[in-house]
């Protein structure tokens, strides 16, 4: 299987016009052993590693506990500025959202809604879910481009296929509200080519790693479970782009940063334009 050497990064920083957009599920944080590859104190390392040598120009990221969020921005740095949301009513608990290049990107406006028939209220729920659920992120300015764009961070519902292909519908209409050019990155909890996905094509919002030109890496199943990862596993974390995107390179990633699994899942790396501003 393709490996990048897990001391090299896979994509790498991007050059304008292009976005390095990249999304991982970072796993919450749960009591394990010493040891164990799960626990987050003997993963946090590896994720900063990873993230620090990827250099995206925004990370989006799922199952963040508030203190996954503050161990990440702090071995990061002052470089990427979280814009992180709690699927809680007081924005707490488990978070989706965006991790941004500041030395790309200014955040304009900091963006949330909860997945459900009540987006502007927060920590609501719908469609037979088990716990809420939101997306995060930001409207952000391009300095090297002078394109303004919207970047969201979300994670779907891992039970009911009502309540993800709802909130697939949902996120499609948060993007054309906006009337931007937009990139969604989703943990999709439902395999590639599933109503969730379609319908976000049906409505512009398109899969990137079908529109590359050059793929890194092989399609490999995402949810690795610490794992060698496999090509006969479904893909289930993605990142979307708007028609007009212009999408490079794509890859799913199975770094292990000092021989450490980073998570349960494998990060999801597109490299992408929306072009220059006239």
């Amino acid at each position: 299987m393709h490996r990048a050497p897990d001391d090299r990064p896979i994509i790498g920083p991007a050059e304008a016009p292009d976005l390095h957009c990249m999304t991982l599920n970072l796993r919450r944080r749960v009591p394990r052993p010493a040891g164990h590859p799960d626990a987050w104190e003997a993963r946090r390392a590896a994720v900063v590693a990873l993230v620090a040598s990827e250099q995206p120009t925004v990370l989006a990221v799922q199952e963040a506990l508030p203190d996954q969020v503050t161990d990440l921005a702090s071995g990061l740095g002052s470089r990427w500025e979280p814009v992180v949301v709690g699927r809680g009513a007081r924005g707490g608990g488990e978070a989706s959202g965006v991790f941004v290049d500041t030395d790309r990107c200014t955040v304009v406006e900091r963006r949330s809604w909860a997945l459900s028939r009540r987006p502007r209220r927060a920590g609501s729920r719908s469609w037979a879910t088990a716990f809420p659920r939101n997306v995060a992120g930001a409207v952000l300015d391009d300095r090297a481009t002078g394109r303004r764009f919207l970047a969201l961070g979300t994670h779907l519902d891992v039970v009911s296929p009502w309540a993800r292909y709802r909130s697939a519908q949902l996120l499609a209409r948060i993007v054309a509200a906006s009337g931007l050019p937009a990139v969604v990155m989703a943990d999709c909890n439902c395999p590639a080519g599933s109503a969730p996905w379609r319908a976000l094509a049906e409505a512009g919002l398109q899969d990137t790693w079908g529109r590359a030109s050059r793929p890194e890496t092989p399609e490999l199943g995402t949810y690795a479970a610490y794992r060698e990862p496999r090509a006969d596993r479904p893909r289930i974390d993605a990142v979307f782009a708007t028609d007009g995107a212009v999408v490079s390179r794509v890859a799913v990633s199975s770094r292990r940063p000092g021989g450490v699994w980073p998570s349960d899942h494998l990060p999801v790396h597109a490299v992408l334009s929306f072009g220059v501003a006239a």
